[in-house]
């Protein structure tokens, strides 16, 4: 734009020459004559000049750009070779539509997922990653999240009960067992795993859409403890590929969170201790978890759980807030705010991730200036929205 509005001004001081041309034509001095010959003269060579130099310039810009761009390109080419030369081809998905891998039913393409079968495959592909300054995300079963309908620009991660669900059982004494469990094993059938050998701890999971390790970080649960009170520790990947195993005090679990979904450490086993109870009593805990979520949440819509961290005892009735606020109900596209359960947004079908936004930024304007209240988002969000991405 800045040399297009320097031959602007080129292209002003020749019609201003001009304009003296037709002014001069009226006198008949000598002396004018050669002053608007010279004026001239020097005017045109400036303007050739000047042309010549933006041309070098522009030139130089192009050349600058197509030379960052191919070996942007290089790079890519490499990155992908050397992707290829790790996984076999049914392991890597190119293009691959997150709307399939989401509970929300919603998502554009990622450049690549990939379904890593062992921990030396996550590392390498980890490292390969970092010294490419690729962006990547580790994908349990997409319970909590948003992509953008743009996609990710990236490498999805693939952790799930296809290649790392497993579980072991060791005996500690007569009541209490230790459960060595695959991150990618869902929270459903460990919950279904532990009544069967008749061991408690684990029924406040038996309905959340989420994995193992996806559980841990998020430190999710129903209207228990969840996994909390009887995990003992987890083996982890650190973002720079170093193998890391931490103690449940050292995950430092919040509501909603921990110090391994900041640290971005991708879980891929954990170990809990679980004790011998009555199994028919185990049963009745977990079908009264099922009626109970049945009744209180959306489980024949898209969603992806609860959307915010609400505080009750700070902020008092999310609910009354939201009725107060015309929120209830609240519509855009096949986009909506859960009627019977307003910490959900759902997707009616085909719904875009771009009105999810455009009812989360809603939510959180109204909370702000009408309550003073810094909502917090539960729900990861990745890709580009409004020219913001999220990695």
């Amino acid at each position: 734009m800045e040399n297009i509005k320097k031959l602007n001004k080129n292209f002003d001081k020749y019609n201003f020459i001009l304009k003296c041309k037709d002014k001069f034509k009226y006198s008949n001095g000598k002396e004018n004559k050669v002053l608007f010959k010279c004026a001239f003269i020097i005017a045109i060579l400036i303007f050739f000049i000047k042309i010549n130099i933006n041309k070098k310039f522009i030139l130089y810009y192009h050349s600058k750009l197509s030379e960052n761009l191919a070996k942007k390109n290089e790079i890519n080419k490499q990155f992908i070779k050397n992707l290829k030369s790790l996984f076999k081809e049914d392991e890597i998905i190119e293009n691959a539509m997150m709307s399939k891998y989401t509970t929300f039913k919603i998502g554009g393409p990622a450049t690549y997922l990939v379904k890593p079968k062992s921990i030396s495959q996550i590392i390498e592909l980890i490292k390969l990653c970092n010294n490419n300054k690729i962006n990547y995300f580790i994908l349990g079963n997409g319970s909590n999240l948003l992509v953008s309908d743009e996609g990710y620009y990236g490498v999805i991660i693939y952790i799930n009960e296809h290649n790392f669900s497993y579980l072991s059982t060791i005996k500690k004494n007569e009541n209490i067992y230790i459960l060595n469990v695959g991150a990618g094993m869902l929270m459903k059938k460990l919950s279904i795993e532990a009544c069967l050998l008749s061991l408690t701890g684990l029924e406040d999971i038996i309905d959340i859409p989420g994995t193992i390790g996806g559980g841990i970080i998020m430190n999710a649960s129903f209207k228990g403890s969840g996994l909390s009170n009887v995990l003992k520790k987890v083996k982890a990947i650190k973002p720079d590929g170093n193998i890391i195993e931490l103690t449940k005090e050292e995950c430092e679990l919040r509501h909603r969170g921990s110090m391994l979904k900041d640290k971005k450490y991708l879980i891929f086993e954990a170990i809990f201790e679980l004790k011998k109870a009555d199994q028919i009593i185990i049963q009745k805990t977990m079908t009264d978890n099922t009626k109970m979520r049945y009744e209180k949440q959306p489980m024949y819509f898209g969603s992806a759980g609860c959307f915010f961290i609400w505080n009750h005892d700070k902020y008092g009735s999310m609910y009354d807030k939201y009725k107060e606020s015309n929120l209830v109900g609240y519509r855009i596209g096949n986009i909506m705010i859960y009627t019977y359960n307003i910490a959900f947004i759902i997707n009616l079908g085909k719904g875009s991730a771009n009105h999810v936004m455009d009812i989360v930024s809603y939510i959180e304007k109204i909370m702000k200036d009408k309550y003073n209240i810094e909502i917090q988002r539960e729900v990861i969000v990745i890709g580009a929205f409004n020219n913001i991405n999220y990695n």
